[in-house]
């Protein structure tokens, strides 16, 4: 008990770090996912292909050697022009995180929008609504029911990912965790049981913010 009341302090900055990844990585691969959703089912082959280029490539390799990548290779590059302050173990982390999972999130958006019958459109055209209003207020209704739930499971997939950034350095619950687990090795059965109890108290109340939202959504559809 006394280990665990030492390193709560370390671990809850831990927790909050990784939290702080996530918040800012997330909401950026959001806006990247839809913007590569869109490039995806263009017309334009010169939009589609590079869209689906990067999806493929975000999605088959692992995440690690892409974060490696934009640490040292983005790194070395910038330091011959004087830029490589701009690559630290913050920057890297959000970018590399970012990336991987907008690729993720253009499926899901893509899958989302596909995934409301054609039908819905022409209805609302035939509604007198534009293209635009019948994509605000019949389209995305509908979909967002569809995308809400694995954005949400995403998320919390994102939290546990974040611990990637502890290989470059990066501050966060399992850096922290690694770094009790060295100074106390003969004992570390409490430490891995806080660091889980601190994960599990921040994916539960995203999980179930998740199915509230989804129950709403289902209730206004209804």
């Amino acid at each position: 008990m006394e280990l665990i009341q030492a390193a709560l302090p370390a671990f809850l900055r831990g927790a909050l770090n990784t939290l702080i990844y996530c918040a800012i990585s997330f909401p950026i691969a959001i806006v990247l996912g839809i913007l590569l959703a869109a490039m995806t089912t263009s017309p334009y082959l010169f939009l589609r292909w590079p869209a689906a280029g990067f999806i493929e490539v975000m999605r088959g390799t692992p995440m690690i050697t892409q974060l490696l990548l934009l640490y040292y290779g983005v790194g070395a590059v910038l330091a011959q022009i004087n830029l490589a302050t701009w690559v630290n173990a913050w920057t890297a982390g959000v970018t590399a995180l970012a990336l991987n999972y907008a690729a993720y999130e253009a499926e899901v958006f893509r899958a989302g929008l596909g995934g409301v019958d054609s039908g819905q459109r022409e209805a609302a055209l035939s509604l007198g609504m534009t293209q635009q209003q019948g994509f605000v207020r019949v389209i995305l209704p509908q979909a967002a029911q569809i995308v809400i739930p694995p954005l949400i499971n995403d998320f919390i997939y994102m939290l546990k990912d974040s611990a990637i950034v502890s290989v470059i350095a990066g501050v966060d619950l399992t850096s922290v965790l690694r770094v009790w687990i060295i100074r106390h090795s003969s004992h570390p059965f409490p430490l891995y049981a806080l660091a889980l109890v601190l994960y599990l108290l921040m994916s539960l109340p995203i999980a179930a913010w998740g199915r509230h939202i989804e129950h709403r959504l289902k209730a206004r559809m209804s």
